[in-house]
């Protein structure tokens, strides 16, 4: 990520400042003029409620006196015989319709009373006066009355057209039932009590109206969690409110819930009839009630958005008469380069800041100290390549030493004097270009020539068991090498290789591109295990993150110490591969790129194949 300038990051110090202070006070505004809108709002649904209720518990508690009335009037018992037959008269029918609408009252408490006897007929007074028989669709509630005794129960909202007198459209009604008794209070029949909901709700449906699209929404649900208010909406609408009846169990009256119609943020205010069980609960989106906050906040950020344009303009202008100077200090560093420190003189920018000319001069004391370390730090470095990479070479000497002297000792054994002297002869070669420690670097066929002696040293050991071919392209033999690059993965192969039936045959060609080349080494034995190449791997990987001279045995040198030696030599522009061949046998291939731009972008350093 590129790092903004010192113009920037002091422009955008003042605007954060500035954004800051204004943003913190919005915020705080916000939270509490919310928090005082909140509160406000749902002490109105509390007061709300509190009065949908009165009115509600008035009507119904209406319903009731009626009811009551109609249940102790010793005229109602007169008028009907003891029998309590109510295929009546016409008379009889006109005074108890009478005894109804009066006991009912002026006020009309109840628009409607019926009277239901055990036998199937039923008086009717109010908006619609007869007697008849029943129809059996009020037979649950009639029951229902009868178990109880003399308590009244009410129903939920219903539709009908029983009550109205052009029967052309439907209305909804709200019915109280008791149990009638009679003069010697045993239950005979059973009394409803009816009024419209609209006069049962008044209260709340006045309120829908006067406030139109700012009212909250009322909800009124029985004590089984049925929905009582609104009445008049379908099933399906009444099923998608019915979650709301579930949030009044909680020991909360104030409430913020997520609507489940319309997953919003709501506030709700909740209260219980101790009378009728109803819950009435009052809901009100929070964007209507935070909507003069919005409108606050919308003059709020137009101020906000001029104070910022100033500031951007001020900030802008104090931010450049700071940075000028410094920003031709950089144009001066970006013209510098390694093998220029100190021969270009820094020239002071006309500031009337005294830091800034102290910076000038600071940084010319600094480019001069910095050429004479680079040429230290050069110097250093080169030694410490060098060091290293005669360690690691050193490492190898007392490997091959060993192997060789065994070789020379199995044949002395044996009483092969001949080939002792010529394997000491070539082993003396082979030592002088060990020892030989003024030349770390050789070219590629000085290797090959050593690897050749060691090949035959080892042919003489293992005799037709181990067969050797060298093939190596000639254009390669002039390339520059670590010595003992090579040696190392040839002792391996021979190791590894004859960990199966003679003959053993190692064979060393060249691989030669137009961008790349590579000594392969293979051998004829079983190949890598896959155990075998991630613990290479690994140790590998370890070396790279640990630079440093690696802790190696002597039979554990090979693969990690050529590895680590090569990328030292190449400076990491290497070649390294260790695998399998397509027949299973082991390879390891060592080389470099002609170029870095000769390296593919999915080719690596280190793969295992």
């Amino acid at each position: 990520m590129k790092s903004r300038s010192l113009q920037s990051k002091l422009f955008f110090a003042y605007i954060s400042l500035a954004c800051l202070i204004l943003f913190s006070f919005a915020f705080f505004f916000y939270v509490f003029v919310s928090r005082q809108l909140k509160d406000s709002q749902i002490s109105a649904m509390n007061t709300l409620n509190s009065s949908f209720q009165t009115q509600v518990d008035s009507a119904i508690r209406n319903l009731d006196a009626v009811s009551v009335n109609i249940n102790y009037s010793n005229q109602s018992k007169t008028i009907l015989d003891n029998s309590f037959n109510l295929n009546i008269s016409s008379d009889m029918l006109s005074a108890m319709s009478d005894l109804f609408i009066s006991l009912s009252g002026t006020e009309l408490k109840a628009d409607q009373v019926n009277l239901y006897d055990f036998s199937g007929y039923v008086l009717e007074a109010g908006i619609s006066t007869i007697v008849k028989k029943t129809d059996g669709s009020k037979d649950e509630w009639i029951e229902a009355a009868r178990e109880l005794e003399g308590k009244k129960i009410l129903t939920p909202p219903y539709c009908t057209r029983e009550y109205t007198k052009s029967a052309t459209y439907d209305q909804w009604f709200i019915s109280l039932y008791r149990s009638f008794n009679n003069q010697y209070k045993r239950g005979v029949g059973v009394i409803e009590t009816a009024k419209q909901c609209k006069s049962v709700f008044k209260s709340i449906i006045t309120y829908k109206k006067k406030n139109h699209e700012d009212a909250a929404s009322v909800y009124v649900f029985d004590s089984n969690g049925d929905l009582i208010y609104p009445y008049d909406i379908s099933q399906e609408y009444q099923a998608a409110l019915q979650p709301y009846y579930e949030l009044t169990k909680g020991d909360d009256s104030a409430l913020t819930l997520a609507s489940p119609l319309t997953g919003r943020t709501e506030y709700a205010a909740e209260s219980v009839s101790a009378y009728t069980g109803y819950t009435y609960l009052t809901i009100q989106p929070e964007s209507v009630v935070l909507a003069p906050v919005y409108n606050l906040l919308r003059i709020l950020a137009a101020i906000v958005a001029l104070f910022l344009t100033v500031s951007i303009f001020i900030s802008y202008r104090l931010s450049r008469s700071v940075v000028r100077p410094v920003k031709h200090l950089k144009h001066i560093i970006q013209r510098m380069e390694l093998d220029t420190l100190g021969q270009e003189k820094v020239t002071a920018y006309p500031v009337s800041v005294n830091e800034l000319e102290e910076l000038y001069q600071a940084f010319q004391l600094m480019s001069d100290n910095l050429k004479d370390s680079m040429e230290q730090l050069n110097q250093a470095k080169e030694q410490e390549m060098k060091a290293r990479s005669m360690a690691l070479q050193t490492q190898i000497n007392p490997h091959f030493y060993y192997n060789t002297l065994s070789s020379i000792m199995v044949l002395a054994e044996n009483g092969d004097s001949e080939t002792v002297v010529k394997m000491c002869r070539n082993l003396s070669q082979i030592m002088r270009y060990i020892t030989n420690t003024a030349e770390t670097t050789v070219t590629l066929k000085d290797e090959l020539d050593y690897v050749q002696k060691y090949l035959y040293c080892m042919k003489v050991r293992y005799q037709s068991s181990l067969n050797y071919s060298i093939h190596v392209d000639e254009s390669l033999l002039s390339q520059p090498v670590p010595k003992l690059i090579i040696q190392p993965i040839v002792e391996n192969a021979i190791r590894y290789g004859s960990n199966c039936a003679p003959p053993w045959n190692i064979s060393i060609t060249s691989v030669v591109t137009k961008g790349s080349w590579q000594i392969e080494v293979t051998d004829s034995g079983p190949g890598f295990t896959e155990e075998a190449k991630e613990r290479i791997t690994a140790n590998i990987m370890k070396a790279i993150q640990n630079p440093g001279l690696p802790e190696l045995k002597i039979n554990g040198l090979g693969t990690i110490n050529v590895y680590l030696r090569w990328k030292i030599f190449c400076k990491g522009d290497i070649i390294f591969r260790y695998g399998n061949t397509a027949e299973g046998h082991g390879i390891v291939s060592i080389g470099r790129y002609f170029s870095k731009t000769d390296k593919s972008a999915d080719e690596a350093d280190c793969i295992s194949e």
